[in-house]
């Protein structure tokens, strides 16, 4: 069984791989949003190091500390949900193409014909889908939220950071478990559209909520701990697990008419 999901994942991933562009655009996208966080922040501990700098630019007669912090903070907790939504959405999109994409090829039929179960197709694609924006994801906004993690300005939000052992098991595994939730639906709404313009409308319905939903419960949890983040990654977990249920049993008709 792991064998022919792996093998599945393996060639949906080469698939993804051979469309270079669209994996820049995702780093791109990526790199964007990192660098915009960093460079607020890179900022904001500047006009930290001069408090008459910090009071001209605020122009008011308020503590600037407390304007910083709040400052500080509120570009913690965006990029955090960026982090997770972002990634999320990116991995439903993939997946909301994988099976109209053997369709339209028309290499849908020998899949089904192959001897390999519904779910492990599902799953395998979902997988394939996932992994090139899972990839990025590690080697881009990782690295960027530990170096934030490491200004003096986040000291006050270690909570919010790296430095919190919560903030890793949202990245390692909240994150990717919640994109393979929302993929496998995704790659259902794919199975089931007999054109791109069905499939991306179903799919971005689908994203608008779930990006919301899993940005702010991953970002929401995270002072809370370790065990509250394994809670909304079980959360993500039985969806993913009900979904692949249900996806499976919807793709044993007739998906290739």
């Amino acid at each position: 069984m792991i064998h022919r999901i792996l093998h599945i994942a393996r060639r949906e991933w080469l698939e993804q791989l051979r469309q270079p562009a669209m994996l820049c655009v995702i780093a791109t996208l990526y790199g964007l949003v990192a660098a915009l966080v960093l460079i607020a922040l890179f900022l904001l501990q500047n006009l930290q190091s001069d408090p008459g700098q910090l009071s001209t630019f605020l122009e008011t007669g308020e503590d600037p500390e407390v304007f910083l912090q709040l400052f500080v903070g509120g570009t913690v907790n965006a990029y955090n949900f960026l982090l997770y939504s972002q990634f999320l959405g990116i991995a439903a999109v993939l997946a909301g193409h994988a099976v109209l994409h053997d369709r339209q090829c028309g290499t849908l039929t020998f899949l089904l014909l192959a001897p390999v179960r519904r779910t492990e197709l599902l799953i395998g694609k979902v997988i394939g889908a996932v992994g090139p924006p899972f990839l990025l994801y590690l080697l881009i906004s990782g690295p960027a939220a530990v170096l934030a993690s490491t200004l003096s300005i986040t000291e006050p939000f270690a909570d919010q950071l790296p430095g919190n052992p919560a903030w890793w098991v949202a990245f390692l595994i909240g994150g990717p478990m919640w994109a393979v939730f929302i993929g496998s639906i995704c790659t259902i709404v794919s199975s089931l559209a007999h054109d791109v313009r069905t499939a991306q409308q179903g799919v971005w319905f689908v994203v608008f909520f779930a990006t919301l939903t899993c940005g702010f419960l991953l970002t929401w949890a995270l002072p809370y701990g370790v065990m509250a983040q394994l809670s909304v990654a079980g959360l993500a977990a039985f969806g993913a697990g009900a979904t692949q249920l249900v996806g499976a049993a919807l793709m044993s008709r007739d998906v290739s008419r």
